[in-house]
């Protein structure tokens, strides 16, 4: 007998991406939730980059926009963390993630 496969679950959304996401149009909002469906599939594929001396904290690429987050593989839960377009983001600071 084989264990099921625990599923991935959103655990925590920053009020910041919340708000971010909320503020587009609905056709982009839909777009971008369906990637986060497909993030709960497995959050290793897809357009995805480890930053760099972040262990846990993972870059999501859709389109000009950028989704971060951390991975808490003990629990299987996602925490996303940041979510605006690529130049805003380079802007803030990523070192207190």
């Amino acid at each position: 007998m084989t264990l099921p496969e625990r599923s991935w679950r959103i655990s925590k959304i920053a009020n910041v991406a919340r708000r971010a996401i909320e503020s587009l149009d609905l056709d982009l909002q839909e777009r971008i939730l369906a990637e986060l469906e497909n993030l709960l599939a497995n959050p290793f594929s897809g357009d995805i980059k480890r930053i760099k001396g972040k262990e846990d904290i993972f870059r999501l690429r859709l389109g000009s926009f950028r989704v971060y987050y951390r991975i808490i593989t003990s629990a299987h839960s996602i925490e996303i963390l940041l979510f605006d377009q690529r130049g805003a983001i380079k802007k803030k600071n990523l070192q207190r993630l």
